[in-house]
C-alpha cells in the first residue's frame, strides 16, 4: 500500500491543503483524499474511490492518511469524524486535544450530530501506518 502525499495549489491558514493518493503501479486500490475546506480545528475531506482494492487496505489507507493530516494540522492524536458530511463523498474530520474532549469544540457540526460522530485515537494505528513509509 503506497500513498503519495501532495501539497495542493490552494492555501489554507498559511499552508497548502492536504492530499493523499493510493494509486501505485501494480496495486488494485485507487483512492484519493483531498482537503477541500480547512476550518480552525476541522477539515472537510473529499474522498474519491475509483477502485477500492481490499477493504482492510482501503480502511488503513484512509486512517493513515487522516493520521498524517492530524500531524500536519498540529500533531493531534485524536480525531472525531462524520462520514458523508457535509455531503455524500465527503468526511468532516475534527482535531481533538484529548479523547474525552467534547467533539463540539472541534466544530459545531459535531455538537449538532447528536452522537453520530466517532472519536478515533490515531496512534493505535501507528505500527501499521509507519510500515507504509
Amino acid at each position: 500500500m503506497l500513498a503519495c502525499l501532495v501539497a495542493g495549489g490552494a492555501l489554507a491558514q498559511g499552508g497548502p491543503l492536504f492530499e493523499a493518493h493510493s494509486a501505485a503501479p501494480g496495486t488494485a486500490m485507487d483512492i484519493s483524499i483531498r482537503e477541500i475546506e480547512r476550518r480552525p480545528r476541522a477539515s472537510v475531506l473529499a474522498i474519491e474511490i475509483r477502485n477500492v482494492g481490499s477493504s482492510v487496505g482501503s480502511s488503513f489507507f484512509l486512517l493513515c492518511s487522516i493520521r498524517q493530516l492530524a500531524r500536519v494540522r498540529g500533531g493531534f492524536r485524536h480525531i472525531v469524524k462524520l462520514e458523508e458530511t457535509p455531503q455524500r463523498g465527503q468526511m468532516l474530520v475534527g482535531f481533538l486535544t484529548a479523547a474525552d474532549e467534547p467533539p463540539g469544540r472541534a466544530d459545531v457540526a459535531f455538537a449538532a450530530a447528536a452522537g453520530k460522530a466517532q472519536v478515533v485515537e490515531l496512534e493505535q494505528f501507528a505500527p501499521i501506518c509507519d510500515l507504509r513509509r
